[in-house]
């Protein structure tokens, strides 16, 4: 089974957990638009935990 590349497009209809902001994908992180926190992703899956976020 192959997994499809997450493209940027994929996340209009996600937002941030903590600050429900808009997304956007850089590279193998995902970052908030409003409170700046960056999620990994991990094997093409994103990690949208607030405890996992960089600060």
């Amino acid at each position: 089974m192959s997994v499809e590349p997450l493209l940027a497009k994929d996340l209009r209809w996600v937002v941030c957990p903590v600050c429900h902001q808009s997304l956007e994908r850089e590279g193998d992180i995902i970052t908030c638009n409003g409170c700046r926190r960056r999620y990994p992703i991990v094997d093409g899956i994103p990690v949208l935990l607030a405890d996992r976020a960089l600060i």
